[in-house]
């Protein structure tokens, strides 16, 4: 790397943690070892070379290394890695951004697309940041279910979100997130709106999910939004469950795990093992068995991540 570009990789990093993450010159100095000046006169390059513009215009190298690598060794369609930061919340504002840039891209299409969403903290933040448009070409589906067990409405509902940006057909995903049994799960199934919404994301063009981990209390989205119970928590422990994705359980290796009749996700996944892409956005590197569990078994075939998280799962 000769002397400009690695100055440009500097200030690009440097712009991220300013613009983006909104980090303190001090704060950034700490975290790159380097003086508050030498900020400055990095954050000052970056604005003269045209590498900040709204967005970061620069890919930063060991980024782009790290998202080639991935994308090759597990033949994924999708790879976007944001840098990271010492503090693990404020990645995932890297991530979302990230995503956001990449929702877009489809958003603005001109092709009438099916494009699937899921739910999830995650997705709620990049719904937020989605640039204003009117796109009534598009059809934008949820496939997880639109209430909780008790009858409410998710906390991070991602549909309801995504429409105060974006004007487009909208078709929820009219069942409950978890069945208490399989006749409950199979009476919605049989409902003629949810069977249309079902085709929509079956015959889906591109589709966003988060990966949710479950491994401990304090970072099991499910239990923590008290989508199940703490005995639930337990019993999907026990059959090995490490990740989610809508609810839908599944193992180290990807498998989707056989849930107990209390514990049936709704959720209609859209088929990963296709040129469609299904992308997971999901940051932290405590995802990363879960997400590494959920490339291996095909469950997903594009990711947007951080940096850290891709070295944990081409280390792991």
């Amino acid at each position: 790397m000769n002397n400009k570009s690695h100055n440009n990789d500097l200030a690009a990093r440097a712009a991220w943690m300013y613009y983006v993450y909104g980090i303190n010159q001090d704060k950034i100095a700490t975290t790159m070892g380097i003086s508050r000046q030498r900020v400055q006169r990095l954050i000052s390059l970056a604005l003269k070379e045209n590498l900040v513009n709204f967005t970061i215009n620069h890919n930063i190298v060991e980024c782009q290394k790290l998202s080639i690598d991935l994308k090759n060794k597990y033949n994924l369609s999708v790879v976007e890695v944001a840098p990271s930061i010492s503090d693990e919340s404020d990645n995932i504002e890297g991530v979302s951004n990230l995503a956001a840039k990449t929702i877009d891209s489809f958003f603005s299409g001109k092709k009438s697309m099916n494009l699937i969403f899921g739910s999830g903290r995650t997705l709620a933040n990049v719904s937020e940041k989605l640039l204003p448009i009117n796109c009534p070409q598009h059809n934008v589906v949820s496939n997880i279910g639109n209430h909780t067990p008790d009858g409410s409405e998710p906390e991070y509902f991602v549909l309801g979100r995504i429409s105060q940006h974006v004007q487009s057909n909208f078709y929820p995903f009219p069942v409950p997130i978890i069945a208490s049994s399989k006749k409950i799960r199979d009476f919605f199934y049989s409902y003629p709106p949810v069977q249309r919404v079902t085709k929509l994301i079956n015959n889906f063009d591109a589709c966003f999910v988060t990966i949710g981990c479950i491994m401990k209390k304090n970072n099991t989205p499910l239990l923590i939004d008290k989508i199940i119970s703490e005995e639930q928590f337990l019993v999907l422990k026990k059959l090995g469950a490490i990740g989610e994705i809508n609810g839908l359980c599944f193992d180290l290796n990807g498998n989707k795990i056989k849930t107990p009749n209390d514990y049936l996700a709704t959720t209609v996944l859209p088929n990963a093992k296709t040129n469609k892409p299904v992308i997971a956005i999901s940051g932290g590197s405590y995802k990363a068995k879960a997400v590494k569990a959920a490339i291996e078994g095909g469950l997903i075939n594009g990711l947007i991540t951080d940096e850290d998280t891709v070295k944990k799962i081409l280390n792991g």
